[in-house]
């Protein structure tokens, strides 16, 4: 993890950060500072070599001439000893000023940098793992990016039209990354070699398909979901890696009639259906080497009964078994489709740490 972490690193450093602020060393000023200072209090400490005078008196004196606080003499001062004041003032604030100017300079430029803040995002894609990248942030990539966002996934938008090179969104819970997907500089930016999945929403086929390959070669077991506007993309995007593909206007055209035909059911699904804690959602779950379940039946184990959580279907070596029968025996590997509230959901994940 630490070597992918310092490849996402260098790479967004030359893409995106390039190098740090050039700020300008204080050395030379914070040098002649001190030997001013320095040379104030040694002069201090000689002209009053005949009186009570301390090492603190010195660097007292040396102070409030350099600053011009306007304070009396500590001690009496001859001419020699007030010419050698006057230099000791006028040195003082001259390198003072030149200090101060330095650092208030680099200030500056920090600030024009935003240095800390590309920090920060850097860190946070250096940190991410298991996440989803999504592809294009036009109208199907915002829907996608606003349902991963409700879900409260953790994402990374790419797209070539953004404002800045990187930058957070509006919510501040997703970053955005400006490049082309199909550079696999830019996918490696955006952490490609630890996501769980892509979702690729741009409308060319060409660069849906460009970018499909390139994700597959830098992490072939990816789980990609592409955009298609009709079956002969669907089945390039499919021999490039996807492992599903979506048109768009197919699902919107089928909603439309869908509404027409059955607005009751859909009604229903969108009530039923959603984001919050009362609303079901339908997951799949692998279920752990070691777990109760196994060789047991469904009546035995009364899931429903014990978390209010449905088993709609059991996935057994690809093959879905719909609404199983009280007798249907759970064996090892297989993949459980579930229908629950957020709650039932939590209470299953429970009584399978609990078995």
């Amino acid at each position: 993890m630490t070597k992918e972490n310092n490849q996402i690193k260098n790479i967004v450093s030359k893409l995106y950060f390039e190098s740090k602020p050039n700020l300008k060393k204080p050395i030379l000023p914070g040098l002649l500072f001190f030997i001013v200072l320095l040379t104030g209090v040694i002069g201090y400490s000689i002209l009053w070599k005949d009186t009570p005078a301390s090492l603190v008196d010195s660097i007292y004196m040396t102070v409030i001439t350099i600053t011009t606080v306007g304070y009396l003499e500590v001690h009496p001062l001859s001419e020699s000893g007030r010419i050698f004041t006057m230099f000791i003032a006028i040195a003082g604030i001259g390198t003072m000023f030149y200090l101060f100017s330095i650092i208030m300079e680099n200030l500056f430029i920090i600030q024009l940098s935003n240095y800390r803040g590309k920090k920060k995002m850097l860190n946070k894609l250096e940190n991410l793992k298991n996440h989803i990248i999504v592809v294009g942030y036009g109208r199907v990539g915002k829907l996608a990016s606003n349902v991963l966002e409700n879900n409260n996934e953790e994402f990374v938008v790419i797209d070539e039209d953004l404002n800045e090179n990187i930058e957070i969104s509006d919510s501040g819970k997703f970053l955005k990354i400006k490049g082309n997907a199909a550079e696999d500089d830019v996918l490696i930016a955006a952490g490609i070699t630890k996501a769980k999945g892509i979702i690729v929403t741009t409308p060319d086929s060409a660069t849906s398909v460009f970018v499909v390959l390139s994700t597959k070669v830098l992490n072939p077991g990816i789980f990609i979901v592409a955009r298609a506007e009709d079956e002969s993309v669907a089945e390039k995007l499919k021999k490039a890696g996807a492992d599903r593909t979506v048109n768009p206007y197919s699902i919107g055209g089928q909603r439309l009639a869908s509404l027409m035909i059955n607005q009751n059911v859909v009604d229903f699904l969108e009530t039923s259906f959603g984001i919050g804690e009362n609303n079901l959602k339908i997951e799949s779950m692998d279920l752990p080497e070691k777990c109760g379940f196994y060789d047991k039946n469904l009546r035995e184990l009364q899931v429903r009964q014990k978390t209010g959580v449905s088993i709609i279907a059991i996935i057994r070596e690809g093959t879905p078994y719909i609404n199983p029968h009280a007798e249907f025996t759970i064996k090892q590997n297989d993949q459980l489709v579930l229908l629950g509230t957020k709650s039932q959901l939590k209470n299953f994940e429970k009584m399978i740490i609990e078995n």
